[in-house]
């Protein structure tokens, strides 16, 4: 039996399944990701005392 494409199969379904949760958990990463950006930008760094 050849196995020739036996990666190819894989790579597929292993990104069919990435892309599905990436749906499932749709509002939990935009949620997330939004939640750090504001925690981020609210962040203010004093370069001066950096090492201290």
């Amino acid at each position: 039996m050849r196995e020739e494409g036996f990666g190819t199969v894989e790579l597929v379904i292993l990104t069919a399944i990435l892309i599905g949760l990436a749906l499932l958990f749709r509002n939990f990463i935009v949620d997330y990701a939004s939640d750090m950006l504001t925690r981020i930008q609210g962040v203010e760094i004093n370069i001066e005392n950096i090492g201290q």
